[in-house]
């Protein structure tokens, strides 16, 4: 017998859904912040990665949003 879907309320990671949901919106937050300087569209990745550095862009962080980066880039790099 396969076992059915993990419960909603409850996520290896965080505990519950309830919690996972607060990391995605947090997530959301910063990219909204990240991403409004680029504008909606969104390009290639390997366009992007073997094109041209761009302008430079400058945006301050606080601590709290450069490890909410981070964590999304961690996570990022486990899902390639």
């Amino acid at each position: 017998m396969v076992p059915g879907p993990v419960s909603d309320s409850y996520d290896p990671e965080f505990g519950t859904g309830a919690n996972a949901r607060e990391v995605a919106e947090a997530m959301r937050e910063v990219l909204a912040r990240v991403g409004h300087p680029l504008g909606p569209g969104l390009h290639p990745i390997l366009q992007v990665v073997r094109g041209p550095k761009g302008k430079r862009r400058s945006m301050a962080f606080s601590e709290r949003d450069l490890r909410i980066i981070r964590f999304g880039l961690h996570r990022a790099l486990e899902s390639i």
